[in-house]
């Protein structure tokens, strides 16, 4: 079954592409999922269009991406934790935290989930935190985590 794909599909081809694939496969999930449409006389042209969109969507948002990295590359950031007795501290630091922190601080808005912490961070001190702003761009912040009086 040739279907022209209106989205990237992992191990198939990107948005744009017409690409021969097993009748079911098309039929039971790329179809009804609108991840594709059955490629027909003008399926070429179409996808082309598609590819160009595509392109200049991308280019567009990397475009976005680095003008944040360079507001944001090497700032740093301060977040606060409770910390008891003995020095032993009472939550955690995650994404959204720095994220909220990066607006309050900065005036920059970053999606939560661009922020790259594998755990919540849960010992005071300076932490360098990844932000994935697009598939080529990384910016990087300081984040220092102190204690809360």
């Amino acid at each position: 079954m040739r279907v022209m794909l209106l989205k990237d599909v992992a191990n198939v081809g990107q948005a744009g592409d017409v690409k021969e694939v097993a009748d079911g496969y098309g039929r039971n999930y790329l179809i009804p999922r609108r991840l594709a449409i059955l490629a027909g006389k003008g399926a070429e042209g179409e996808a082309r269009r598609l590819r160009e969109a595509a392109e200049r969507r991308e280019a567009k948002a990397r475009a976005e991406a680095l003008e944040l990295a360079e507001a944001i590359d090497d700032k740093t950031v301060v977040c606060r934790l409770k910390v008891g007795a003995g020095g032993k501290v009472f939550g955690a630091i995650t994404n959204e935290d720095v994220a909220v922190a990066l607006q309050k601080q900065h005036q920059v808005e970053v999606d939560r989930r661009r922020i790259d912490l594998k755990d919540p961070l849960k010992e005071l001190g300076e932490h360098r935190v990844t932000l994935r702003l697009h598939r080529d761009v990384i910016a990087h912040v300081n984040l220092i985590i102190t204690q809360d009086r």
